[in-house]
């Protein structure tokens, strides 16, 4: 069970990231903002100090993390990505954290639309075979242990899915994100 898409707002994502910081893994920035340094984070208090966590724009998610399974083997590729200043108000590159056993907790909340909601996954063995030959400088799938980050992976789903006040589909709904659709918040649709 690789992902999980979840309803989550306010003290939702303090569980979900506490739990995750608990397991030992290490969190990263997916992409860092224009022409800044990627940055990993050592807290709840620093994602939050960076990123409007649940404070969505649209119905894109608020916050992209890249999570560091411990025992993964394998290890993070920062790599810098040019813009085009044109369409980035000004700005010429960016950094985006990479690496074939990475797990992305997209983080959603409140956007103008509704509540947006929130994901997890990761790649597969597989999978990343399949595509090694595409990105040479990620190195070899198999130096990462397949097995570690999966574990991690399906503990942070279950985690999830344990807190779960409520459910509409296959997402589940978290217990702050619950009170606020029975407040009359709808969800967002994309």
């Amino acid at each position: 069970m690789p992902n999980c898409d979840f309803y989550a707002a306010g003290d939702d994502f303090t569980t979900v990231i506490s739990f995750v910081f608990k397991e030992g893994c290490r969190i990263f920035e997916s992409h860092s903002p224009f022409e800044q340094a990627l940055i990993e984070f050592r807290s709840f208090d620093e994602i939050a100090a960076r990123y409007p966590i649940g404070a969505c724009r649209g119905n894109a998610p608020s916050t992209l993390l890249s999570i560091l399974a411990p025992n993964a083997g394998g290890d993070i590729t920062v790599r810098r990505v040019t813009l085009d200043p044109r369409a980035c108000d000004g700005a010429t590159y960016r950094y985006v954290a990479e690496g074939w056993g990475l797990i992305q907790l997209h983080l959603g909340g409140i956007g103008p639309n509704g509540l947006v909601n929130s994901h997890t996954n990761h790649s597969s063995e597989r999978r990343a075979a399949a595509w090694e030959q595409t990105r040479p400088e990620l190195g070899s799938h198999t130096e990462w242990n397949w097995n570690a980050v999966t574990q991690i992976s399906s503990r942070i789903n279950r985690q999830i899915r344990s807190h779960a006040a409520d459910k509409r589909g296959s997402r589940v709904i978290l217990p702050a994100a619950a009170q606020l659709l029975s407040a009359g918040i709808a969800i967002a649709t994309p």
